[in-house]
């Protein structure tokens, strides 16, 4: 068991090794990283451009930075891991969902 503890207001604690925590993402490794890809774009466009001026300096932009660092470096070791893949996009978006 990985306890993670949700950024979100919940403050839900899931276990990353539990499928069940993934339920709601795709379970084919082209989707999930398609959709992995979408997010890093939004995020992308929505902190460098939309709203740029309210993250200059944030921790969480740090947090994302890290999440797509560990996505870039180690896709290519878990190219065929379905739960790699829903890990990372269930992480990310996660971080992100509260960038409002």
């Amino acid at each position: 068991m990985r306890p993670y503890k949700c950024t979100d207001l919940s403050g839900q604690t899931v276990d990353l090794d539990n499928p069940e925590t993934y339920k709601h993402l795709p379970t084919d490794v082209r989707k999930l990283r398609d959709l992995m890809l979408r997010e890093i774009g939004y995020y992308h466009c929505y902190v460098k451009y939309w709203h740029k001026d309210a993250f200059k300096g944030d921790g969480q932009v740090k947090n994302v930075k890290k999440l797509i660092k560990n996505f870039t470096e180690n896709e290519g070791d878990n190219r065929d891991s379905v739960i790699w893949y829903q890990e990372q996009v269930y992480l990310f978006q996660d971080e992100t969902e509260n960038m409002c």
